[in-house]
Formats: C-alpha cells, sequence, structure tokens
C-alpha cells in the first residue's frame, strides 16, 4: 500500500462528509439536543486524521490495516446517513444511532487487546461485532483512558470535555497504533498448542455468544484420533455473513436462523429461487427464548393488557406508549429477533402493513443498551431480553416475565458452506464437531457453557436462580424463523441508510378523492398528501422520489400529470415537494387506472439504478372507468409481459381504498408480479406508506 493508495482511501472522504453532516445538523438542533450533538463533534478527529495520513502501514499488517480502514469507512459513511435525515426529521434517535455506530466501531477497534476478537465488517457495513451503550447513557465507557464521563450539565452546548470528543480521539489513536503496526489477533481453540500438530483444522464463524459452547467440546475434539482443531472467528450481526466469505469458513453457526434466512433469499435473487446455490440446509443446535423484563408497575400493565406480546404490541400502538428497550438490531440476534418478534405479533392478524406501523412506533420509543440483563430500567421501559444474558449478573433489578401467548426465540443454527465441500477430512470434521454439538453427551455441556436450552425449547440452563419464575412454566408455541421480509422491515426502520430506494407515488385524483376517508372527517386526498410528505422525511437523500396525479385525460390524451418531478431527496426538491403536493387537488375526472399503471412501471424501468430496488406505489378508491379509449385489463396484461425484465429490482403495488373486487386488476399485473392491496380505513392508509418506507409494498 503506497501513500497515494493509502491517502486515496475512502475513509478519509467518509470523515469529511461525516463532519460536513454534524456542521448541518448543528445549526438547526433543538437545545434538548445539544448534549447529543456534543457527543458527535469530530472537530478533533480531522487533526488525527491529517497525522494519520503521514504514515502507512508495514506490509505484514498491510491487510488487516486495510480491512479495519474499510470497516471504519462503512461505519463512518452510516453514521452520515443518519445525521442526513435529522434535519428533516429532527428527532434525536438518528443523532443517537450515528454515535452508536461510532460506539461499535470503537468496541471492535479495541479488540487487537482480546483473544479471538471479532473482524471487522464489509466495506459499507453499519455495524460493528457488538453493540455498546446507548449514545444518551452517559454513564458508559466509551474512550480509552481517562474519564469517560459525558457533560455534567444536561443543556450543555459544545462541551470541551464532551464524551464524543474523546470517542473520537479514541477512534484515531486505536486505529493509528494498527497502522504503525499493531494487528488484531485472532485465536484457534483446542487444547495444548502441542496437540494438532496432525489435525483438520475447521475454520468456524460463530456468534459471540455461542462461541463458549465450542470452547466446551475444543479439547475433547482436538484429542481425538479424528483430531479436530477449531479456528474460530467470532462475528455477529450482518457482519457475520461477509466474515463467513472472508474467512472461507467452513462452518457458519448464527444465533438466530434469520440470518441464514436473508442470506438464502440473496442467493435466490442472485442465481434463481430454484438453483442449488439458494437451497441452504441448515440445522438448528440450541435456543434462548426472549423474555420481558420491567418495572413491577410496567408487569403489571403488561399483565392486563394480556400478558403477551400482542398485548405489548398493543400498548406500543396506545397513547401511553412504553420505551422498548434492545440489543442493537443489526449487532445481534439478540435485537433482531426481539424486534423482529415485536412485529411479528400483528403480522398474522393485521397484516404486514400493522406489522411497518408497528414497528415505527417502537422505534420511536426505542432505547439501544449493550447489557440487557444489568441495565437499569425506567418505569416506563420494557426490555426484550433473550435468555441466556440472564445467567450472569443480574444488577438491573428488573422483574422477568415469560409471554404467555407465543414464544420468540433465537435459534442458533448450523451451515456448512460448499468450502473444501470435497475434501474427506473436513468431511469428516465437520461431522465430528456437528455430533459432538448434537448428538453425543457433550452436546448437553456445550448448551449449559452458553446457557442455552434445546432446539426442543425444554430444560432452561442451570445457571439460572431456581427463584426466577418462568423456569418452571411450559414455554407457548415459538414463533416461525424470520423470514428475509421481516428481517428487513426491523432494518429499514432502525437505520436510514436501508430506506434507501427508489419510489413513484402515483395518486389518484379524480372526484371520488375528496371525499371523507374511511373512519375519518379528512378527505381522502389530504390523508394522502400527508403520508407522501412523511414518506419523504423518511427517506435519506440518497433516494429518489416522484409523485405523479392520475384521472382521466389530463393533459390531451395522457391520463396522468407530473405532480413533483422524479429525483434526488436533495434539500430543494425537498422543499419543493411540500408545496407540489399542497397543489393536489382531486378533480372531476374519470379514472385510467389501467393506462396509468403501464406508463410508471414503464417509467420506473427507464429510471431504474443497478442495485437499487425501485418501488411504484399507485393509490386509487377506485377501478378503471370513464376513460374513453384507455386500455382493458387484458390490454395491460399483454403490454406489462411485452415490457417485463426479471432482471430489474422494479416492484409494483396497487394500493386500492374499498372492499371492491381485485381479481381482474390481480391477473392484469401477473406478468411483472405486481401486487393489488386493498385496505378499508385511514389508519390503513398511514401504515401503507409507513411500509413503504420500511422496505417497499412487496409480498
Amino acid at each position: 500500500m503506497d501513500q497515494v493508495d493509502f491517502e486515496g482511501h475512502s475513509l478519509w472522504g467518509a470523515v469529511d462528509d461525516l463532519r460536513q453532516k454534524l456542521i448541518e445538523a448543528d445549526q438547526v438542533a433543538a437545545p434538548e439536543h445539544f448534549v447529543l450533538i456534543d457527543q458527535l463533534r469530530f472537530d478533533q478527529l480531522q487533526y488525527v486524521v491529517r497525522g494519520m495520513q503521514v504514515h502507512r502501514p508495514p506490509p505484514e499488517a498491510e491487510a488487516d490495516v486495510i480491512a479495519m480502514m474499510d470497516y471504519l469507512s462503512g461505519v463512518v459513511a452510516a453514521a452520515a446517513a443518519e445525521l442526513d435525515v435529522y434535519p428533516i426529521d429532527r428527532r434525536g434517535i438518528y443523532l443517537s444511532n450515528a454515535a452508536r455506530l461510532i460506539g461499535q466501531a470503537l468496541e471492535v477497534l479495541e479488540a487487537p487487546s482480546r483473544t479471538s476478537a471479532p473482524r471487522p465488517g464489509p466495506p459499507g457495513s453499519p455495524v460493528g461485532a457488538a453493540a455498546t451503550a446507548a449514545a444518551v447513557d452517559h454513564q458508559a465507557s466509551a474512550g480509552i483512558g481517562g474519564d469517560s464521563g459525558g457533560p455534567s450539565e444536561p443543556d450543555a452546548r459544545h462541551a470541551k470535555q464532551s464524551h464524543g470528543q474523546r470517542l473520537v480521539l479514541g477512534i484515531g489513536a486505536v486505529v493509528l497504533a494498527v497502522i504503525l503496526g499493531t494487528v488484531v489477533a485472532f485465536g484457534a481453540i483446542g487444547g495444548d498448542s502441542e496437540v494438532g500438530a496432525g489435525c483438520t483444522s475447521l475454520r468456524v464463524v460463530t456468534a459471540a455468544s455461542y462461541r463458549p459452547a465450542l470452547a466446551a467440546v475444543a479439547d475433547d475434539l482436538a484429542n481425538r484420533d479424528n483430531c479436530v482443531r477449531l479456528d474460530i472467528t467470532v462475528a455477529d450481526g450482518r457482519s457475520a455473513e461477509p466474515t463467513v466469505d472472508e474467512e472461507h469458513a467452513h462452518v457458519w453457526i448464527s444465533d438466530d436462523a434469520s440470518w441464514l434466512e436473508q442470506y438464502e433469499a440473496e442467493e435466490a435473487e442472485e442465481y434463481g429461487a430454484d438453483s442449488e446455490e439458494a437451497q441452504l440446509n441448515y440445522r438448528p443446535l440450541a435456543t434462548s427464548p426472549v423474555l420481558f423484563a420491567s418495572s413491577p408497575a410496567m408487569a403489571a400493565r403488561i399483565k392486563r393488557a394480556g400478558g403477551g406480546w400482542t398485548g405489548l404490541a398493543a400498548l406500543v400502538d396506545s397513547d401511553q406508549p412504553p420505551s422498548i428497550v434492545t440489543m442493537d438490531p443489526a449487532s445481534t440476534g439478540d435485537g433482531l429477533v426481539a424486534l423482529g418478534g415485536l412485529g411479528d405479533a400483528v403480522w398474522d392478524s393485521q397484516g404486514m402493513d400493522a406489522s411497518a406501523l408497528l414497528l415505527n412506533r417502537a422505534y420511536r420509543n426505542h432505547r439501544t443498551a449493550s447489557d440487557l440483563a444489568t441495565t437499569t430500567l425506567a418505569d416506563d421501559e420494557v426490555a426484550l431480553v433473550p435468555e441466556h444474558l440472564l445467567a450472569g449478573d443480574r444488577s438491573g433489578g428488573s422483574v422477568i416475565t415469560a409471554p404467555a401467548d407465543r414464544t420468540v426465540t433465537m435459534r442458533y443454527s448450523w451451515y456448512a458452506t460448499d468450502v473444501d465441500a470435497s475434501d474427506p477430512a473436513i468431511q469428516t470434521a465437520r461431522a465430528e464437531l456437528l455430533a459432538a454439538l448434537t448428538t453425543e453427551p457433550s452436546a448437553d455441556a456445550a448448551r449449559e457453557a452458553a446457557n442455552l436450552r434445546d432446539v426442543r425449547g425444554g430444560t432452561p440452563p442451570t445457571a439460572l436462580s431456581p427463584e426466577d419464575t418462568w423456569l418452571d412454566r411450559q414455554l407457548p408455541t415459538a414463533n416461525p424463523v424470520l423470514d428475509a421480509h421481516k428481517v428487513d422491515h426491523v432494518f429499514s426502520t432502525w437505520y436510514a441508510a436501508d430506506r434507501k430506494a427508489d419510489v413513484l407515488v402515483v395518486v389518484d385524483v379524480s372526484g371520488s378523492m375528496a371525499a371523507p376517508a374511511p373512519g375519518s372527517g379528512r378527505p381522502l386526498i389530504d390523508l394522502v398528501r400527508q403520508n407522501v410528505k412523511h414518506l419523504a422525511d423518511e427517506l435519506p437523500s440518497d433516494a429518489r422520489l416522484g409523485v405523479w396525479g392520475f384521472g382521466s385525460r389530463l393533459v390531451g390524451d395522457r391520463d396522468y400529470i407530473d405532480v413533483d418531478p422524479f429525483g434526488p431527496l436533495s434539500p430543494d426538491h425537498r422543499r419543493r415537494l411540500a408545496k407540489d403536493l399542497d397543489r393536489l387537488e382531486a378533480r372531476d375526472t374519470g379514472t385510467g387506472l389501467y393506462d396509468t399503471v403501464l406508463a410508471a412501471y414503464q417509467s420506473a424501468l427507464d429510471d431504474a439504478r443497478p442495485d437499487v430496488r425501485f418501488q411504484v406505489m399507485v393509490f386509487t378508491d377506485g377501478v378503471n372507468q370513464d376513460d374513453p379509449g384507455g386500455m382493458s385489463a387484458g390490454d395491460l396484461h399483454k403490454a406489462l409481459a411485452d415490457i417485463a425484465d426479471p432482471e430489474a429490482a422494479v416492484g409494483l403495488t396497487v394500493v386500492q381504498v374499498g372492499d371492491g373486487s381485485t381479481t381482474t386488476l390481480e391477473s392484469a399485473l401477473r406478468p411483472v408480479d405486481g401486487e393489488v392491496v386493498t385496505i378499508d380505513s385511514a389508519h390503513d392508509v398511514v401504515a401503507t406508506f409507513i411500509h413503504l418506507a420500511a422496505g417497499g409494498l412487496h409480498g
């Protein structure tokens, strides 16, 4: 790595961009967010990185340094994306998310002092190996040495000794140490150092919470006739999948099968749903149910609401919602499964839109904690805590209860990769490890070491206190594994960068849209205007948005008008959008639905970007009618079949208000896998747009 390559690394540009975004956020920050802004001050980081640029890594450390810099670049870019939203939607959660991302980077960067430390994630990955304390927790240590407390006054403005400056300087110091030659250490386990000279080395990527299980069986495997030496890399959350590829791992043990479901969905998208690459065969190894931790008063409130996930969901949707506390969902299955399970509480009964809306409301009253077992909860907080975390120190003093209606459970799962699949030694080593973790007597000890239950969720770990009230209960039936769509809902709700998308909203402006929305006194067109504005607020600046209105022959023979030109959501576009939407009004016109659907889908194909999903949403309260000379449903079916592009990431959804038949329209949209969604209330209108912001209206 010569000096030109080093100084041209994307990290430096990402830092400059983040600093600019922080300045913009600082200019509009409300007083209650001054402390959060202080936590993110990056003034001193500029001096640190300029000093770093005079150094280059020695050859023996170059690969690790490049990986670390790539990781940092991705984290800083993700933090900048969160800050980018704040001037538009001025909620402190975006500042907290940015601070949390930097905190995760610090946690990974401190890893040289640890054995088998997590590797950094891939370029662009917004996560590290484990979540840190919430950004607003000023008591948590976040620097390298020295006092790490935050400003003593809650309204302190740019205090010189802010938490954020120390955190940033800490990152700079650790990176500088890495660049000067400190290399992250990764350990192999498997008995004494002399043992294993003739062993088969099996590369395993696993979650941090499962590593004790592997350590429990390592010595036995290393001393067998078929000697197996475990070469373990710890990687959690979204960083695990790329680490599996980077390490050429033979086995991936995830802390939940949802990571593998998402991996399978990505493979299906790349290779085709029926391809061998997309068919993953994973095997559950152990489980850990997610429980509720709260104050006694909050526990009683949940019990009155039904005592389960459905009751908690109802409270989140109430006028006095509890604050939900979890680990970071992108960094570990502990957080992902808990939040996905909360969204799942209404999915089956109320649908995808309601689930997206519930997660959005939970997100607005959410706190991230790095240690759920010891965090002190406020009276209005509910922590969603996997059982495996409760076997250690539990100084939080909370009441732990098991949900009464369903069990949301983490499913630790085994996946054998295709690396060295034909090598008999690797095949044998895999079989030996799998047996040690499942069928041999050592399997019980392995689960106990990690404080996990068996795959049936039966006997709880013995390390738990016998006074714990849920231990002697039969837990309710477990929910299914979260599929890729549900995982996407969580990520796109919690992280602005995950909402990057191109969206064309096509709104019916026929006269009936002036009527009150079902269950509301407001005209339906007003409700749509409001929610398109909210959609724009939720999307990051690198997303693109456009709005059409449609009726019948609005411009000559054309059935649609360009209300707001499609383009990037720059500050100028956002300001123009609000004014353009205010001019969107119902007219005395018919409904040229079929012609408009075809034109909108063709426009999306023309404007689609590689690797960015494009969603067309057509919102109507009627059917194709009063459109002289317009195409029929059969014409639309044929036209869509002619332009369909299987490689294009373009989704098409028609949202229809009312209970009219959708059979004809569904048939017409089938060539492009288009969806028809029916809604019948003002609440559903809001949920539909929230769902659109949280990953698109797909089935």
